[in-house]
């Protein structure tokens, strides 16, 4: 009924605007008035068209005063919009959250199907059992009942043999007093048998020791013969050309740094790459692993963790891999790990020999006297304890095409050279020795523009 009065009083209000408008325009365009220097007729017009619009706007605000739904309608279309799909979200996600209970609901009941179709498996199972449990016991009841049978019959003819056990024990008796006499006799017997056995230990204990001087003599030339093939194999094999490591040959030097608060993972790969320079050389000279090991070079267990405690002490520590045995192509290599506190032995600049060469001498006159020089700084690097090969007592190697260098050089010289042996770097107990050659006229002769300096790796 609202509706109805509110549309009615809408159309009232629209005719009363449209009288009051329509006479307005009459009466502008009747007395030809003109707005804003426009025509009477386009005056006419504007008015026209701002009745219009009045009809228009009062119409809407009238709505929007008498219908509050509307008003909110209008103006919060959009608010509700967004509040409605904001609502359809939590209702989607309601619904996959009970969709998920849902499913896992089912597989619940899937599980509890799985497990009662088991447990009535396991009770046929055991209901199979129980009757075979039954059956066991049935035919041990009737075992039973035989074995007591069986019981009451030798009880019966334990019963039969007593009188003949009486005779047997007075038997018996009579013999025992027979034993004893000869028991007597032969206590007389046992004297005289060990009278006998004196003598016989005696002769044995001389057979015994030189048996065992025999047994001994035997060993010995066993061990002999053993060792003379050993040779004979060694002998061949170097005839052949087939030895790959020397027992003693240096197969791997590094430094392990461990100063004040090194963890021992750290300490363990240093100790590991030196290791692994000693499996490359060892597989670089022909040495092959023996399966199924991995590695050609062998380092027992015990050794290594004597190895790694040693380590763990705070400084530097030389560290050297050495073979211990004469191995041939294709062998392993048991190895020894020896450890040095790592020192600095000589530092940069120090001459280590010198001497003074005469022009004039022929090539190999030169060579000897720089040999005697490289022997001197062997000789003294080992004094002061750098590490030195064990099989060919050197300290370092050096190139001969440097050497033959040097020999030129002073061979061309035309004055006394004072050469030295000087230390290029600082020198550590795990070494190598790095020297070079320093030549310098002697005192009176010495000039700036003729020093030399040769270097020698």
């Amino acid at each position: 009924m609202q509706g109805i009065l509110l549309i009615v009083y809408m159309l009232f209000i629209s005719g009363l605007i449209a009288v009051v408008g329509d006479r307005v325009g009459y009466r502008i365009g009747k007395k030809r008035l003109t707005w804003f220097n426009l025509r009477p007729r386009h005056t006419a017009v504007l008015v026209a068209v701002i009745t219009g619009v009045s009809i228009s706007a009062l119409t809407l605000g009238t709505l929007l005063l008498l219908n509050r739904s509307l008003s909110e309608a209008l103006f919060s279309y959009t608010n509700q919009i967004a509040q409605a799909e904001q609502e359809l979200r939590a209702l989607n996600r309601e619904k996959a959250l009970l969709a998920a209970e849902n499913a896992a609901l089912s597989a619940e009941r899937d599980r509890l199907k799985v497990d009662l179709d088991q447990f009535r498996n396991q009770q046929s199972a055991a209901q199979t059992r129980l009757s075979e449990v039954r059956d066991q016991l049935a035919v041990a009841l009737q075992e039973r009942q035989e074995v007591e049978a069986k019981l009451a019959a030798v009880n019966e003819q334990l019963a039969k043999v007593q009188p003949s056990l009486d005779q047997a024990n007075a038997e018996l008796n009579k013999v025992k007093a027979e034993v004893e006499s000869a028991r007597q006799l032969i206590a007389t017997l046992e004297e005289q048998k060990q009278a006998l056995q004196l003598d016989r230990d005696q002769l044995e204990r001389s057979l015994d020791v030189a048996q065992a001087a025999l047994q001994n003599l035997e060993e010995q030339k066993a061990q002999l013969e053993r060792e003379i093939e050993q040779f004979n194999q060694l002998a061949i094999s170097l005839r052949r050309g087939e030895l790959a490591i020397l027992a003693g040959e240096v197969l791997a030097t590094g430094v392990v740094n461990a100063p004040e608060g090194t963890d021992l993972d750290s300490i363990r790969w240093q100790f590991e790459q030196i290791l692994a320079q000693a499996e490359q050389q060892a597989l670089a000279l022909g040495s092959r692993p023996a399966p199924p090991m991995e590695n050609a070079v062998m380092l027992r267990r015990e050794d290594a963790d004597q190895a790694l405690d040693k380590l763990k002490e705070p400084g530097s520590w030389a560290v050297r891999v050495l073979s211990l045995t004469n191995r041939l192509k294709g062998e392993p290599v048991p190895v020894l790990v020896q450890i040095y506190p790592n020192q600095r032995i000589f530092p940069k600049g120090s001459v280590l020999a010198s001497g003074i060469i005469q022009p004039g001498l022929d090539e190999s006159q030169i060579q000897q006297q720089l040999l005697g020089l490289l022997n001197q700084a062997n000789q003294r690097s080992q004094e002061e304890g750098l590490l030195s090969n064990p099989i060919t007592g050197t300290v370092g190697e050096f190139s001969q095409v440097r050497f033959l260098e040097v020999v030129q050089q002073l061979r061309q010289s035309t004055t006394p050279l004072n050469v030295r042996l000087v230390a290029e770097a600082d020198i550590y107990t795990a070494g190598p020795l790095r020297v070079s050659f320093l030549m310098e006229e002697t005192a009176g002769q010495q000039s700036s523009s003729t020093s030399k300096r040769a270097k020698l790796p």
